[in-house]
């Protein structure tokens, strides 16, 4: 599923002009010169931009991407249920990218207590869970290799200290 943003003329911003005359919620548009409403208003891009607009909140409307088809698969229903309420709109695309990322090698899921703790430890996703575990064997070369430098100069001490004796 990709997400389809609505409205590539639009400036993403409703039009200031209106907003001064009583008519908050008017959208502007642009095009390569000036942006526009259509009440008539018509500024440059500069001008439009220079009285602070009401910005629109984006609408994201999730649809099927090429090649997508309808699945459907058995769940209990009190989970599927949990799962429709917390993700909302987001429900189709996660549950495609849980699928592709199936598909895409072995996947590393975890939840649960195991997922509680990485959060209470700052680690967010996998990236971060990647790069906690990399510096983590790095960490553990170095500190091998220190305390083999460590048990040398121990030696070495040890030495000195008996052939002064």
């Amino acid at each position: 599923m990709q997400p389809q943003i609505v409205g590539d003329n639009q400036t993403g911003a409703y039009c200031p002009l209106c907003r001064d005359a009583g008519n908050p919620k008017a959208m502007a548009m642009r095009d390569n010169v000036d942006c526009f409403c259509l009440m008539g208003h018509r500024m440059p891009h500069a001008r439009f931009w220079a009285m602070n607009p009401e910005m629109i909140k984006p609408t994201v409307r999730f649809g099927p991407g090429p090649g997508d088809i309808k699945v459907e698969v058995w769940c209990n229903q009190e989970v599927y249920m949990k799962a429709k309420e917390a993700l909302g709109e987001r429900f189709h695309p996660t549950i495609a990218s849980l699928i592709r990322c199936c598909m895409a090698g072995e996947p590393v899921i975890i939840d649960g207590q195991q997922a509680a703790e990485l959060r209470k430890l700052g680690v967010k996703n996998g990236a971060e869970i990647l790069a906690t575990v990399k510096l983590n064997s790095e960490l553990s070369g170095q500190n091998e290799y220190l305390t083999e430098e460590l048990n040398k100069w121990e030696k070495r001490f040890e030495n000195a200290l008996a052939s002064t004796q």
